[in-house]
C-alpha cells in the first residue's frame, strides 16, 4: 500500500498535458506507443509497489545535488567532490551523469534514467545500492523488458515512470528530459536545497550523454529540440519553486537564478 505522507505532485496533470502534447507534436511522438509502453510496464510490476516512502526518507528536508550529463559535468563533479566525500549531498544522477559519477568512485542515491545511458554503469550502481527511477516511452519497449527483468533479479528499489497518463504502479512525476525529471523527482519530495549540475542546455552534447560517445559534439536539430524543452521546463521550476534551487554555470537558463560561481559561494550556502 502507498502512504507516502512527504509527496506533492509538482505538475497538475492537465498542465502538464499541455505540455506533453506540445513536445509530441514538435519530435512526432505516437501517443499510441507511450500508452503501449505504460501499460506493458503496468502488467510487468503490477505486484510491485514503487518505493515511494523510501525516496521520501532519502530527499526530505536535505541538500539535493543533481546531475546532468552536459559538458560541464566532470567539473561540477570535481568542483564538489569534498561535499560529496562530507555526505553533504544526497546524489541524483541524470542518466548517462551515473557513468561519469562512478568512474569519480560515487555512488549516486537516485538514478533518473530512460535506459539510453550506460546500463552497466547503472546496473552497476543498482548493485551497490542505488534507487533508480526508469522512464519508459514508445521508443524504449524492448529496452525497458529487458532492464526490468534484470535487475528484478536482486534489486527493487525502483520506480517506473511515464510521461501520459499514470496507470498503477507507473507514475508520472512530469518532466520530459532525464535532467528536468531528476529536478521534479528530487523536488517531489520536498528536499531542504537543490544544487543542479552539468546542466548547460547548450548547443554541445556531453560525452557522457551517450555510451557510444567519446567526446562531447554538437546536438542534431532533433537533440536541440529536446534540450530546449528540458530548459524551458527546468526554468519553470526554477521560476516557481518553494525549494531554494541552485546552479553551477555555465548554464543557457537565464530566468530565476542562482548562480555559484565557485566553492566560496558553495561554502556560504551549505557551511
Amino acid at each position: 500500500m502507498w502512504c507516502v505522507l512527504l509527496f506533492r505532485n509538482i505538475f497538475r496533470y492537465v498542465d502538464w498535458w499541455k505540455i506533453y502534447r506540445e513536445i509530441a507534436n514538435a519530435l512526432d511522438i505516437e501517443f499510441k506507443q507511450d500508452y503501449t509502453a505504460t501499460n506493458i510496464a503496468s502488467y510487468l510490476i503490477s505486484n510491485i509497489d514503487p518505493p515511494l516512502n523510501d525516496l521520501s526518507n532519502i530527499i526530505f528536508n536535505r541538500d539535493i545535488i543533481v546531475f546532468g550529463a552536459g559538458p560541464s559535468l566532470i567539473k561540477h563533479i570535481d568542483m564538489v567532490k569534498g561535499y560529496i566525500e562530507l555526505n553533504r549531498f544526497i546524489i541524483v544522477a541524470a542518466n548517462g551523469a551515473t557513468k561519469a559519477l562512478v568512474e569519480k568512485g560515487f555512488i549516486p542515491h537516485i538514478i533518473v534514467s530512460d535506459l539510453d545511458g550506460d546500463l552497466d554503469a547503472i546496473l552497476f550502481a543498482i548493485s551497490k545500492g542505488s534507487y533508480i527511477a526508469i522512464h519508459v516511452h514508445g521508443d524504449n519497449i524492448e529496452i525497458f523488458i529487458d532492464f526490468i527483468q534484470r535487475i528484478l533479479r536482486f534489486s527493487r528499489r525502483f520506480v517506473v515512470t511515464t510521461q501520459i497518463e499514470a496507470i498503477h504502479p507507473v507514475i508520472n512525476f512530469g518532466g520530459f528530459t532525464d535532467g528536468d525529471r531528476a529536478l521534479i523527482l528530487a523536488l517531489s519530495f520536498y528536499p531542504k536545497t537543490i544544487v543542479l549540475a552539468g546542466m548547460d542546455f547548450g548547443d554541445v552534447v556531453g560525452r557522457y550523454s551517450k555510451p557510444w560517445m567519446d567526446r562531447d559534439s554538437i546536438a542534431t536539430p532533433k537533440k536541440r529540440i529536446k534540450l530546449d524543452f528540458g530548459r524551458r521546463i527546468t526554468s519553470e521550476m526554477l521560476c516557481r519553486s518553494d525549494t531554494k534551487i541552485y546552479i553551477l554555470p555555465p548554464t543557457n537558463i537565464d530566468k530565476c537564478v542562482n548562480v555559484l560561481n565557485s566553492i566560496d559561494d558553495i561554502e556560504k550556502i551549505f557551511s
